[in-house]
C-alpha cells in the first residue's frame, strides 16, 4: 500500500503529495480516511497508528492527537473522519466487534468533546463504523457497516433516525465488513450519498433517509464500479468515487 495524501485538481491533475510509511509526524500506516475544513487543512485518520493527523493544504504537518486504546482521546483503528463548519472533528472509531464502535467529537486541535456508541444493533449501536459524514446543521451521518444502515445523530450523539438493511433493493445496502469500505458524504443541500460497495453502486438519499436515486453496475466501464469504496462532494455538487478494485477515481455531475 501506498503510504501518502495525494492531491489533484477536480480534473485529475496531479498537485503534491505527502507521507511515507512510518510512525513520525507526516508519516502513515494505512491512511483511510481524509477530510478537509474550510480554511483548507486535511484531517487524515491514520489508521495503523491509532491516530488523526491534521495537515496544511500543502501537506506542512500541524498536529496529531491519538494513541491505541478504549479511553477519550484514544482509537482502535480509526478509519472515518469528518468535519464541521466550526472545524469540530468527528471520528469513526473502530470498525470490528472487538473495537470502540463509537464516534469521537473534538476540537481542531484535538481536544475531546464528546462520544458516544457502542457494540450493537439497537438505537445509537453499531457494528463496525466505517464512514461519517455531517451536514450544514452538523447533524452526523454514520455508516453502520455490519447493520447495512445509517444511522443520523445531533452533533452531540442524539439519536435522530436510521434507514438501510442487507440487500440489493433500494435502501438496501451490502457493505464488506472490512474498514476499507465504507463511504458516506452530504452535499450542500444535505442531500446523503452512500458507496454501496458489493452492489456496485452510490445510492443517493434525503437527509431524512428517503431514497432518491442510484447509479452504478459492475464494470471497468465509464459510470461502472468494481468496488467503490469511498464519496465526496464538492460545492458545486459534484460527485468523487473511489472505485477500490479499479484503482481510479470517478467523478460525477450533479445528481446523474
Amino acid at each position: 500500500m501506498t503510504e501518502c495524501i495525494q492531491k489533484l485538481t477536480s480534473t485529475g491533475d496531479f498537485i503534491t503529495k505527502w507521507g511515507t510509511y512510518g510512525t513520525g509526524e507526516g508519516q502513515f500506516n494505512e491512511p483511510i480516511g481524509v477530510a478537509v475544513d474550510s480554511s483548507g487543512n486535511v484531517y487524515v485518520a491514520d489508521f495503523g497508528n491509532h491516530r488523526i493527523q491534521k495537515f496544511t493544504s500543502t501537506g506542512t504537518f500541524e498536529a496529531k492527537w491519538g494513541t491505541q486504546g478504549t479511553g477519550d482521546g484514544q482509537f482502535f483503528y480509526p478509519n472515518g473522519v469528518a468535519v464541521d463548519s466550526s472545524g469540530n472533528v468527528y471520528v469513526a472509531d473502530g470498525y470490528t466487534i472487538t473495537g470502540n464502535n463509537r464516534i469521537q467529537k473534538f476540537t481542531s486541535t484535538g481536544t475531546f468533546e464528546a462520544k458516544w456508541g457502542t457494540y450493537g444493533t439497537g438505537d445509537g449501536q453499531f457494528n463496525g463504523v466505517s464512514g461519517v459524514a455531517v451536514d450544514s446543521s452538523k447533524n452526523v451521518y454514520v455508516l453502520d457497516t455490519g447493520n447495512n444502515r445509517i444511522q443520523k445523530f445531533t452533533s452531540t450523539g442524539t439519536f435522530i433516525t436510521k434507514w438501510g438493511s442487507w440487500g440489493t433493493g433500494d435502501g438496501q445496502f451490502n457493505i464488506p465488513y472490512n474498514a476499507y469500505f465504507g463511504g458516506v458524504a452530504v452535499d450542500s443541500s444535505d442531500n446523503v450519498y452512500m458507496a454501496d460497495y458489493e452492489n456496485q453502486r452510490i445510492q443517493k438519499f434525503t437527509s431524512t433517509g428517503t431514497f432518491e436515486a442510484k447509479w452504478g453496475s459492475w464494470g471497468l466501464g465509464d459510470g461502472q464500479f468494481d468496488g467503490p469504496a469511498h464519496i465526496a462532494v464538492d460545492s458545486s455538487g459534484n460527485v468523487y468515487v473511489s472505485d477500490y478494485d479499479s484503482h481510479r477515481i470517478q467523478k460525477f455531475s450533479p445528481s446523474p
